[in-house]
């Protein structure tokens, strides 16, 4: 009889030592001696889930199946082949199929009649109903911990930090930080210009490098720093002290609410947020509106130098015809690019899945040496993770699904340019240049030079 030997293990810390493979291998060698069997190949899985077929070893032991290459499938135990009642099903039609038997080292099963193919339909079953009933503990259990004032792991919001137990300290400097966001957001600042300032002032946030219009809006709507605190549909008022009062909280919403930041206030002055000064270290430059003269102009914020738009503008728009056969290349690739981090994501967050699996595995093994709370713990910063990553692959799909147009001939960019609404223009620059710094000499008339940096 040609017998494929199938062992498998979750854990991450078996798959390193090699400890239950090394087990599971003499246990079925053993078998084998003990019922005359040949060996004809070992199938060994490490560091890999039962949670379905996507398995490198499985792949190959089920295309040596369909190449008869195979009379008996051994296993330590059935979980090791599969926890999926209907991936059960689907291997035991193909084992019937191909006249293939299936045998477990420890247990009995007769796959061979249709009462022991039912039989071991039903344990499989049962594994994975109690499965699925630990991952409802597992949920309740953080649930209870919320109820009963315990904080079930995850990174405090900036300007707090909570304990386990869900004391809660304020963070004096951070606490600052987000009433300046908030005051600034209420006195007409949106998040682009938010997260500018504080780079520019050097205050870093929590956890990433620096400071992004996201970061600033998820902030700007987090109503624990009114108090609240949220675990999925539990909702605990007065948990911990605020760091804003409540008017300033819901004037802040309802601006957010009604975009008073709107396409039209956003693209008044197109180069506002990407113009930097060439004197004065490539600090940035505001657009004003002269009434008088009834033109705009932009001003260096620190040496108050003032340039009208249209004398950059113009040799702007020059450079963007120059550029346009490289700025197609550019949109191709970087379309490309974030396909690439969308699976990238994607990747992560499968890998995640598994890890979750080798801990729920944990849970239901005999004699597991690690205690629930770590596990519990564990899983939670896993699913924090999960959670982080599901977030960034959404950005990313939606970046990827706005398509650009295709970019206009060389004979119609600034007709196009002086065509769009003030909104069109803004965006069109800002997705071409990360920044651009002008430079001139003192003096009306004096000659403009131009730089920049591409996105």
């Amino acid at each position: 009889m040609r017998v494929a030997v199938y062992a498998r293990v979750s854990t991450h810390e078996q798959a390193e030592e090699g400890f239950s493979i090394h087990a599971q291998r003499e246990r079925l060698q053993a078998f084998c001696v003990s019922q005359g069997w040949e060996i004809v190949e070992e199938y060994i899985e490490e560091g890999r889930s039962a949670k379905d077929l996507d398995r490198p070893k499985m792949k190959k032991l089920l295309n040596d199946i369909r190449k008869d290459h195979i009379d008996i499938i051994l296993v330590y135990r059935l979980d090791r082949l599969t926890r999926s009642v209907l991936d059960l099903y689907q291997l035991l039609q193909i084992f019937e199929r191909h006249d293939v038997s299936f045998k477990s080292a420890t247990e009995v099963y007769d796959t061979s009649t249709a009462m022991g193919r039912l039989f071991i339909t039903l344990v499989a079953a049962l594994a994975q109903w109690e499965r699925e009933n630990l991952a409802e503990r597992v949920v309740f259990g953080m649930e209870q911990m919320v109820h009963e004032g315990m904080k079930p792991g995850g990174h405090s919001p900036f300007g707090y930090h909570f304990d386990k137990h869900f004391h809660c300290t304020i963070l004096e400097n951070e606490a600052k930080t987000v009433q300046r966001i908030f005051d600034w957001y209420a006195n007409g600042l949106g998040y682009r210009a938010i997260a500018g300032r504080l780079n520019q002032l050097k205050i870093k946030p929590k956890i990433a490098k620096h400071w992004n219009p996201n970061s600033i809006r998820d902030i700007l709507l987090n109503d624990m720093y009114i108090g609240i605190y949220r675990w999925g549909e539990i909702i605990k008022h007065q948990n911990h002290p605020p760091l804003i009062p409540e008017q300033l909280y819901h004037l802040v919403q309802k601006r957010i609410a009604s975009k008073t930041t709107s396409r039209e206030g956003t693209g008044k002055y197109p180069l506002t947020g990407i113009l930097r000064c060439g004197s004065c270290n490539e600090h940035s430059m505001q657009g004003y509106h002269d009434k008088r003269e009834g033109k705009s102009y932009y001003r260096c914020t620190i040496c108050k130098k003032i340039t009208w738009d249209k004398r950059i503008l113009d040799p702007i728009l020059e450079e963007i015809e120059r550029l346009i056969p490289a700025l197609d290349l550019m949109g191709r690739s970087k379309q490309t690019a974030t396909g690439n981090k969308e699976q990238e994501l994607k990747d992560k967050i499968k890998k995640i899945h598994a890890q979750k699996e080798r801990w729920y595995d944990l849970f239901t093994a005999d004699n597991n040496p690690i205690p629930k709370e770590v596990l519990f713990s564990k899983i939670n910063q896993l699913t924090e993770k999960e959670d982080a990553l599901s977030l960034q692959l959404e950005r990313a799909s939606n970046a990827h699904d706005i398509n650009d147009p295709t970019l206009p001939t060389k004979t119609t960019i600034r007709e196009n340019y002086c065509k769009a609404d003030a909104f069109r223009q803004k965006e069109l620059l800002h997705s071409i240049f990360e920044k651009i710094i002008i430079t001139r000499e003192r003096g009306k008339n004096q000659p403009l030079s131009i730089a920049y940096s591409l996105k």
